[in-house]
């Protein structure tokens, strides 16, 4: 009984490793160029990518290391380097594309963008320029939600991304902050995935040297 208590442990702690996200988070000002705040997390730990912590001055000691002398054997005969297998241009494209495959297939699936807040202020020296900045950046924007939407699920509320105007200043500002995330289990899948497409071609590529 004591057994089967351990293995409904160990399975559900495997479940659990794997129903956790890693993410991705973007927050970053305008405004406040020097504090950009990058970070990972592992379900509840938290990998700060910018801005680095200070790194402290190790301490680098010199190590003396006697140069090995070649030996008789080494000099009298010299080992004949193996011709490696060198790959075609169709080869590697097929490849890539099969890699391609697969990474979109799974991204599709999976992959997710919470959009916490986007607020640009569009400003020039001119108020022509302005207007123009402004339907571009519209446009713009409006096609680039749409393919998002339509290949990735995005989290956002309405009113978390603002795009407007301002023609008493002169300078474009901008606040955003993006969160993306996908399941450790989804990762895994799709490194497995790709390490699969990846034997294939090296057996196949093989088959074909020999």
């Amino acid at each position: 009984m004591i057994a089967l208590y351990i293995i409904a442990g160990i399975i559900a702690f495997f479940a659990l490793l794997l129903s956790l996200n890693i993410s991705a988070r973007l927050i970053f000002s305008s405004t406040a160029k020097d504090d950009m705040n990058v970070y990972a997390k592992v379900g509840f730990y938290k990998i700060q990518i910018m801005p680095q912590k200070p790194e402290k001055e190790k301490k680098i000691k010199k190590v003396k290391k006697e140069k090995s002398k070649p030996s008789k054997a080494k000099t009298e005969k010299e080992e004949k380097p193996k011709e490696k297998k060198k790959f075609t241009v169709p080869e590697i494209f097929d490849f890539v594309k099969d890699i391609g495959a697969v990474l979109l297939r799974r991204f599709k699936k999976h992959f997710k963008v919470k959009i916490y807040k986007i607020n640009v202020i569009l400003a020039s020296d001119e108020a022509e320029k302005t207007a123009m900045l402004y339907g571009a950046a519209i446009q713009s924007a409006y096609y680039l939600y749409e393919f998002l939407d339509y290949n990735f699920k995005i989290k956002t509320k309405p009113d978390s991304m603002k795009i407007i105007p301002d023609f008493s200043k002169i300078q474009t500002e901008f606040d955003i902050d993006i969160k993306f995330y996908m399941r450790l289990s989804h990762i895994l899948g799709l490194l497995i995935d790709s390490g699969l497409k990846f034997l294939k071609f090296w057996n196949k590529a093989k088959k074909i040297e020999t």
